[in-house]
């Protein structure tokens, strides 16, 4: 009976956290609940306690001369605006995890970069 109570904490232990990169480390959210949420925002907390707001849509820049329209067909991925000569911004489907997404997208061979639309929070100076 003790080991079975061991692999289920073991198991519950091995849940996938919702990750982004950030300067070269990965940097791990946790969703949080906020009563102000309107317009699709999500918001997260982060592993440096910074809280992030993210909509649907991923920001990702290719390498050099590499297309990324065949990037965009792969993942099925929609609404793509071309924001300059390599980095675009595009919406993923309802329900689909960003982060899992952003992931895929930035372990693409040609993707230099690929993050989540983060909303910052105004502050007064």
């Amino acid at each position: 009976m003790n080991k079975s109570i061991l692999i289920l904490i073991a198991c519950l232990s091995l849940q996938a956290n919702d990750v982004y990169y950030e300067n070269g480390q990965t940097v791990t959210v946790t969703k949080i609940q906020d009563s102000r949420t309107k317009d699709n925002i999500t918001y997260y907390k982060n592993s440096f306690g910074k809280k992030i707001g993210v909509t649907n849509e991923i920001i990702f820049q290719c390498k050099g001369s590499i297309d990324c329209l065949n990037v965009v067909e792969k993942y099925k991925l929609a609404n793509l605006s071309k924001l300059s000569d390599s980095l675009y911004i595009v919406t993923i489907e309802e329900g689909a995890n960003i982060f899992t997404v952003a992931q895929h997208l930035h372990e693409e061979e040609g993707v230099e970069f690929a993050n989540p639309n983060f909303i910052k929070e105004r502050r007064r100076r």
